[in-house]
């Protein structure tokens, strides 16, 4: 299917992608962009190991701005459930809004159809031009399937990737550099937190806490709505 990026492209200076940063990329000089880390996922919830993850990104290398694009339809999780996209942003919105180094994006929620990296690249691109420098935050996992991407040699000519190396070897991480050449590659220097969103929503609907796994906002909110129980599945 062909997606309608017109919404998105109708201007640089009048495309919303970020609020807290559209303002300084806008005044940024193309010789000294703005380093925006971009950092994708469901989010479904938020948690600690994601926070932590975007922090030591930011502060290892020198991010201007981190950039949170929870993902509407994602192309790799079609068959699997999803909660709400309103209520995953909800959620993100209210754990990063006290962050000034932090923000969220509609880009990929209020976009029709099956969520590819490659079409919010070209999007950002778009309304960035030169004034913004791309670095995609990846898990070990979604960055040893990197090749098999839609458009993957173009995507490796628009970002480096900043990858979390969780339980990644010495060994598998030449692996992965030596399968995905054509990417730049840099890996964070991050304390492993084992745990996951599927976990989280695991323990929620067996009655276990999740409080401490996630920020304040997003486990009242999960508490108030009663997500992750089986009433709320669709």
């Amino acid at each position: 299917m062909s997606l309608d990026f017109a919404p998105y492209l109708s201007g640089r200076s009048q495309r919303l992608i970020s609020p807290r940063f559209d303002p300084r990329i806008d005044a940024a000089m193309a010789t000294q962009p703005f380093r925006l880390g971009l950092f994708g996922g469901t989010f479904d919830p938020l948690h600690i190991g994601h926070l932590h993850i975007a922090e030591r990104a930011l502060e290892q290398f020198k991010l201007d701005g981190i950039l949170f694009i929870p993902t509407g339809a994602p192309a790799h999780k079609l068959q699997t459930y999803v909660s709400d996209a309103e209520e995953r942003y909800t959620m993100l919105h209210a754990a990063l809004v006290d962050n000034h180094s932090f923000d969220v994006s509609r880009i990929e929620i209020e976009r029709e159809g099956t969520t590819y990296t490659i079409d919010t690249l070209r999007i950002l691109k778009e309304r960035y031009g030169g004034k913004a420098e791309l670095y995609f935050i990846a898990g070990a996992d979604m960055a040893a399937d990197m090749k098999t991407w839609k458009n993957s040699e173009e995507v490796a000519g628009l970002i480096t990737v900043l990858c979390a190396r969780r339980l990644i070897t010495n060994e598998e991480e030449q692996i992965l550099l030596q399968n995905n050449r054509e990417f730049n590659i840099r890996f964070i220097d991050s304390s492993l937190i084992d745990v996951s969103s599927r976990e989280l929503r695991e323990w929620v609907r067996t009655d276990q806490s999740i409080r401490y796994l996630v920020p304040d906002t997003v486990y009242a909110y999960i508490i108030e709505h009663g997500l992750y129980r089986e009433s709320t599945r669709h």
